[in-house]
């Protein structure tokens, strides 16, 4: 059963002026309809935390409603827009949601795959090019807000957009998306007591990499550079590598691979939100043991002040890494890969040097 509990619904005209009137409905739920030309009706939405003006360049002339909804016990809020009298599955429908960053169910869906936002937030934009022809309209984004002055306090936000009005594929799509969720989230902090430091606007959105966008090794430049050099490289096997441009997200990560791209060492930084119940588990028992792990596994830890209070580190070599030298997997080098990995990554969020011993849960 559903967790969402509707407060407040307004229709919006993005098109034609409508005549502006308000209802009050059982249950406590308002509708108020008028042209967001003349009424600012838009502006006012989700108690006026709704980036208009960006949901305006998304949307066009769409005539859409908004309404909030929070989860059991107010754990989350969201914003949601959606088309009027859409008759048909696949209108507008957009949800920006906001939780604590410290809350457990917090919802965030990260991926070390996604494209980083940049332009100084740490968040990432998930949309696939192998499935455009499908999901053209399907696209989630998230990014962590610290709250200024307040050590591991913030808030992560992400939007979730499901239609089939907009491309994705169009880089200006995907900065419009951005920029209603960073305007939304960042309103509805204030509206909190939390002072964000806000990145300047996204301009520019970059797509989720798959094993498909392997490079020469030679030639990385974003999350995987800096992390073995060429005579290791060459020696573990090392010739491709997917990765993504260097700037910080929840999750983040470096597959280094084989001759066609095949994954033989996977390198992950998860932040925050990022590290769910199960990944903690599993992090914890990488960290419990001690010398030479036979799968090439391991993990790092660091404290955080910015919001995500911890975030953890790990590399794991596949069976195909651990295949080109079954009886000698090189684990010093490979921790000290890890090691570096790590220590770019915490200093790109501001967080301690990495260190083996688990942090404890600030929460």
């Amino acid at each position: 059963m559903s967790t969402e509990t509707p407060k407040r619904s307004r229709r919006l005209g993005l098109a034609a002026a409508l005549t502006a009137g308000a209802v009050l409905v059982a249950g406590g739920i308002t509708w108020i309809s008028g042209a967001w030309g003349e009424d600012g009706a838009l502006d006012s939405a989700c108690d006026g935390t709704l980036a208009a003006g960006p949901l305006r360049e998304l949307v066009g002339g769409a005539e859409v409603t908004a309404d909030i909804r929070h989860g059991r016990g107010e754990r989350w809020w969201q914003c949601r827009v959606s088309e009027v009298d859409d008759e048909e599955d696949g209108g507008i429908d957009l949800r920006v949601t906001v939780s604590d960053a410290g809350e457990r169910a917090a919802p965030v869906e990260a991926d070390r795959t996604d494209a980083p936002l940049g332009h100084g937030w740490t968040g990432g934009f998930s949309y696939d090019p192998d499935r455009a022809a499908r999901d053209q309209g399907d696209a989630v984004a998230s990014v962590l807000l610290a709250c200024v002055g307040k050590p591991g306090k913030g808030l992560v936000a992400e939007v979730r957009a499901r239609t089939d009005r907009l491309d994705f594929g169009r880089p200006e799509d995907r900065a419009r998306l951005t920029a209603v969720m960073t305007g939304t989230a960042t309103a509805y902090a204030r509206q909190q007591g939390c002072r964000v430091a806000e990145g300047e606007p996204v301009r520019r959105v970059g797509v989720s990499v798959t094993a498909w966008d392997h490079k020469p090794f030679g030639s990385v430049s974003g999350s995987c550079a800096g992390i073995v050099d060429a005579p290791t490289a060459a020696r573990w096997g090392v010739r491709t590598a997917v990765e993504t441009a260097a700037d910080p997200k929840l999750q983040e990560g470096c597959v280094l691979g084989g001759l066609r791209g095949a994954p033989l060492y996977t390198f992950t930084a998860s932040y925050g939100p990022a590290l769910d119940e199960s990944l903690r588990d599993r992090m914890d028992s990488l960290t419990d043991r001690a010398g030479d792990h036979p799968d090439g596994r391991y993990a790092l830890w660091s404290r955080c002040d910015d919001g995500v209070r911890r975030a953890a580190y790990d590399v794991y070599a596949s069976a195909e890494g651990r295949a080109t030298s079954p009886l000698a997997l090189d684990h010093p080098a490979l921790r000290a890969a890890l090691r570096r990995f790590a220590e770019r990554s915490a200093r790109a969020h501001g967080c301690e040097g990495p260190s083996t011993e688990e942090v404890d849960d600030l929460g």
